[in-house]
């Protein structure tokens, strides 16, 4: 098992990733740099803290934030925190499950604090939450990811 990185060189490592992401072509949402921002925050090792805004494209027929896009930002942000940790450019998802405990407000800032819970030889075992700028007791959303590794 790799030992965590410190925060601060996590968020190098992470910095490096979205960079090679931003030079990519790929148009999915979300992208860095626009739509979600590494937060400079220090945090325990191998965590990390996302910054993301929520609009009016985001909506379901019930007027909050759909699900699938709570689910690609958790998912996104976990594997940029696991591609960080392990100096991989890419590690695609194997499983994940999101639990959703309340609606995610549209025009809403909020961040997503991702961990590293495990970093091993074939995959990484990460959990998210989403919740409120400044409320990080409010927790929206909350999920756990598997990452495959390729060395």
């Amino acid at each position: 098992m790799t030992d965590l990185m410190p925060n601060q060189e996590l968020r190098q490592c992470a910095r490096q990733s979205i960079a090679l992401r931003l030079r990519s072509d790929a148009q999915a949402w979300p992208r860095f740099g626009r739509d979600v921002t590494l937060a400079d925050e220090d945090g325990p090792d191998g965590s990390l803290l996302f910054a993301c805004h929520t609009d009016p494209s985001m909506s379901n027929p019930l007027g909050i934030v759909h699900g699938g896009v709570t689910a690609s930002l958790l998912d996104t942000c976990m594997g940029v925190t696991c591609s960080a940790q392990c100096g991989r450019a890419a590690t695609p998802t194997v499983t994940m499950t999101v639990n959703y405990a309340r609606p995610v407000p549209l025009d809403a800032e909020l961040r997503v604090r991702t961990r590293t819970v495990r970093i091993g030889r074939a995959t990484g075992q990460l959990s998210a939450e989403v919740f409120p700028a400044g409320r990080p007791d409010e927790v929206l959303a909350t999920a756990t990811g598997v990452y495959a590794i390729r060395r």
